[in-house]
């Protein structure tokens, strides 16, 4: 819709300037520094009209290749910061499945000798004590 706006309003400035041109048919002098040239004022008027569009169309075709170029650029960072995050994210991933497997096996390894710490102590106090009697009964507060 708005292109099409665009492509009517320009049909419509065209159509002002070939018309205010053609009502104005006399001859004029045109000054270029050197030499005077006597042209028709339809001539001066429409070329007068096609250097400022080209004038419009340079300058804006530059800033749209600039924006494109710019364009093109912040996406290409946008794609190494995505990679270098999912990169980033993995290694700190893996680092911290290491960490958290070595703090479980210092766990197990802790947990294992206090259990052979234990088992001995036990070993110990079985074979110190003598054995009881089975059919004795149990005292508490021996």
């Amino acid at each position: 819709m708005k292109k099409q706006w665009k492509v009517f309003l320009g049909f419509l400035l065209v159509l002002l300037i070939v018309i205010f041109a053609l009502s104005n048919s006399q001859e004029v002098p045109v000054n270029f520094l050197i030499k005077k040239i006597y042209l028709s004022l339809v001539l001066v008027i429409i070329g007068s009209a096609l250097i400022g569009a080209l004038v419009v169309l340079l300058t804006s075709g530059a800033t749209l290749f600039q924006q494109r170029k710019e364009i093109k650029q912040l996406k290409e960072t946008i794609q190494s910061f995505e990679t270098n995050n999912e990169q980033k994210l993995a290694e700190e991933k893996a680092t911290f499945q290491r960490e958290q497997e070595n703090e479980i096996a210092v766990l197990k390894a802790n947990y294992e000798s206090l259990l052979k710490e234990k088992d001995l102590a036990l070993a110990e106090l079985e074979s110190t004590e003598p054995r009881k009697k089975e059919n004795q009964p149990i005292d508490y507060y021996d």
